[in-house]
């Protein structure tokens, strides 16, 4: 639990974030034929969503697909379920391949079932086995993991701390004696943060407009117009949301537009929009005055853009799907004639486990492949800052091979741009005490700043 933060000040380091256990006997079970509360039913919505993860494209994008075909009360539920189920991810598929069983979609729904809802291992093994022997061997197996409890002294310290065991020697390397207390937070269901739409909306009244529907907003630590809700609300259900009085965004990201210094009359490009998040952001900056280009090059993405402008009432931007290529023709035609240039580049994500938490089991470790696309769209972006422009480069990652070395890279190889202090960036736009130590980056974390973990640099074009 996160401590309480002065926000006239920088906010305490988590003294300690608990490591969250499963009780031995999940409530509710009973041994077998006694008497006591009944068990929870297998939730079979849950082992089809985990099926098509498992046989999707991977991450977000699978778990959306997963998603799809339930109504709204449905998906909301769903997703609820799947986070704490991959949040558990690394922990199961030890404790069945501590019983010999394969870790498939079924055995791992089936060990979730049992060890974290307290399901009759009898139902849960029916469920997935063929055979009156199959079935009978599968709830002994379940009933043998439900008895261990879900950690064990044995687990290795990337499983109880739920990261790729890839992931886990670079983050050690990163993050030092504060591993732990990284990774933790970072298994943490992530809180739920909305951002203001100034062109709808004030933070005062939206406060109010939701507190008649009791629910309870708190200011951000950091970002003026960040509001934190109690609890996990449906926010997008309410009138306030369909009215584009908001929006769905984590205050670190609300930073990190911030400090692309977006003003009226500006000429922005927003490099890497996706489905227009930071754009949203940026273009509320802007007053809708001056022009902001919100560029990808996922269709289906830059087309919930579209529909989140309009309900946002944004009017000066406009949407540009990219090739991907250097020869791509915009990057000719519009060739440095931008004010601001914001690249939120395709990064591993780490910095948003706790979101995303499905996400870390399907990222390969193809952190080459990753580095070198971003470099290369450094490279393009850098095309379309005009000579006094700036340029801010960021990413959800915790990984300094994706964040300041990847900054010195860029410099190194374009020496008409010089970085800028984000520290002196921030306290030019943002009225928050710096929050990040050493002032030439920002770097957010989980565990010292309540955000999801990200990174932004800020160059100058100079020539």
């Amino acid at each position: 639990m996160k401590e309480r933060r002065n926000r006239r000040g920088t906010p305490p380091v988590h003294a300690k974030l608990e490591t969250r256990r499963t009780a031995l006997k999940p409530p509710g079970q009973q041994p077998r034929g006694g008497k006591g509360p009944a068990r929870r039913a297998p939730d079979a919505e849950l082992l089809q969503a985990i099926r098509a993860w498992a046989g999707g494209r991977g991450g977000e994008v699978a778990t959306d697909d997963a998603l799809s075909a339930a109504d709204r009360p449905g998906r909301f539920r769903l997703k609820g379920a799947l986070d704490r189920f991959f949040r558990h991810y690394a922990r199961l598929s030890w404790l069945l391949g501590r019983q010999r069983l394969p870790a498939t979609p079924e055995m791992l729904w089936g060990a979730a079932a049992v060890v974290l809802d307290g399901c009759d291992p009898d139902a849960v093994a029916r469920a997935v086995a063929v055979t009156t022997a199959e079935i009978r061997a599968l709830a002994s197996t379940f009933g043998r993991i439900t008895g261990e409890g879900l950690e064990h002294d044995a687990m290795p310290d990337w499983v109880r701390l739920e990261c790729p065991e890839y992931y886990y020697s670079i983050l050690s390397d990163s993050f030092g004696f504060s591993l732990k207390q990284e990774l933790s937070a970072l298994g943490l269901p992530a809180p739920l943060d909305i951002r203001v739409n100034t062109l709808r909306s004030t933070p005062e009244k939206l406060v109010e407009a939701l507190a008649a529907l009791e629910i309870e907003l708190r200011p951000g630590v950091y970002a003026p117009l960040a509001l934190h809700a109690k609890g996990h609300p449906d926010l997008a259900a309410t009138e306030a949301f369909a009215a584009g009085h908001f929006d769905m965004q984590d205050e670190g990201s609300q930073l990190v537009a911030a400090l692309a210094d977006a003003r009226p009359g500006h000429q922005v490009l927003d490099f890497c929009a996706g489905a227009g998040g930071k754009s949203l952001a940026l273009a509320a900056a802007m007053d809708n005055r001056g022009h902001l280009v919100a560029a990808d090059t996922n269709a289906k993405r830059l087309a919930r853009a579209k529909l989140r402008f309009k309900r946002a009432g944004v009017e000066n931007a406009e949407r540009l799907q990219l090739t991907g290529r250097d020869d791509d023709p915009f990057l000719k035609k519009k060739a440095t004639q931008f004010d601001r240039v914001l690249v939120d580049a395709p990064c591993s994500g780490t910095g948003a486990w706790r979101r995303h938490p499905e996400t870390k089991w399907k990222a390969d470790a193809g952190l080459d492949r990753l580095i070198a696309l971003q470099q290369a769209i450094l490279a393009r972006a850098a095309r379309m800052v005009k000579r006094g422009g700036r340029l801010v480069y960021a990413t959800c990652s915790l990984v300094p091979a994706e964040n300041e070395a990847q900054a010195g890279a860029f410099l190194a190889a374009h020496p008409n741009f010089r970085a800028i202090p984000a520290e002196s960036v921030w306290t030019s736009v943002l009225p928050t005490p710096w929050p990040c130590g050493a002032p030439e980056y920002l770097k957010l974390t989980p565990a010292r700043n309540g955000t999801d973990g990200f990174f932004a640099a800020v160059f100058e074009r100079t020539a």
